[in-house]
């Protein structure tokens, strides 16, 4: 009788000290956070400049490793090139002006489904153009005679690009990753094939109206134009 009473009270206290420890298990378990997950798929808007002009976009998640991107670029600058040295007879001032604008569509493909690297492809709609206009700088001395300006002529010109070119890059940043805000760099080139030059001169200079031709010749190898951009984007969530 004695061995049984003190096997109960013996028994009692490990008792209640099991409960207590399973009471907390489940009370811990009824507390412990929510998982959340690090993919938010829908739709984000985006600011970026670079190298193609300021512009903006749309991205959609069409999967967790594929995202597609609509966007927008516009730039211009204007510039003045010296031809020849100013010691020389004949030195042309060339007003250039540039203007870039150009349209994107593009895929982002993911390798890894947390990280933000991607690999893009897809097409620009390039209306990017170059114009110029040169004439001489001073009057200009022959065989001592003399020759102003307006006498030497002008040259008046374009530079312009095949409308549709293929583009592939790669880049980091996923706009559908954790946070709503991303920052995302892009780097690439888009084939827009050798310029078409457009070419006309008047009076002392129009027999330079057929370089033209040899001006294309000279551009040719110019058929890659480099893509480097830095933006950022908001994602909005789903409208679906």
């Amino acid at each position: 009788m004695k061995s049984a009473l003190l096997v109960i009270l013996f028994a009692l206290p490990l008792a209640g000290r099991s409960q207590s420890s399973a009471s907390a298990e489940v009370a811990g378990q009824g507390n412990a956070p929510r998982k959340v997950s690090v993919y938010r798929p829908g739709v984000a808007v985006m600011v970026h400049g670079g190298t193609a002009g300021l512009g903006g976009g749309v991205a959609v998640a069409l999967h967790r490793r594929l995202n597609l991107r609509v966007g927008v670029n516009a730039f211009s600058y204007q510039t003045r090139i010296l031809s020849g040295k100013d010691t020389e007879d004949l030195q042309i001032g060339f007003d250039v002006k540039a203007s870039l604008k150009s349209a994107n569509l593009l895929l982002d493909l993911y390798p890894f489904k947390n990280l933000g690297l991607h690999l893009t492809g897809g097409l620009y709609y390039n209306l990017n153009e170059m114009t110029f206009f040169g004439k001489p700088t001073k009057d200009v001395k022959f065989n001592d005679v003399v020759f102003t300006v307006d006498e030497v002529g002008t040259l008046d010109g374009k530079a312009s690009f095949n409308k549709t070119a293929p583009y592939v890059g790669l880049g980091w940043g996923q706009p559908f990753l954790k946070n709503r805000f991303k920052v995302s760099f892009d780097a690439g080139f888009f084939y827009m094939q050798s310029p078409k030059i457009s070419f006309r001169t008047t009076n002392m200079l129009e027999p330079s109206s057929d370089q033209g031709a040899v001006i294309e010749q000279n551009l040719a190898p110019v058929k890659y134009y480099p893509i480097v951009n830095i933006g950022l984007s908001y994602n909005l969530g789903k409208f679906w």
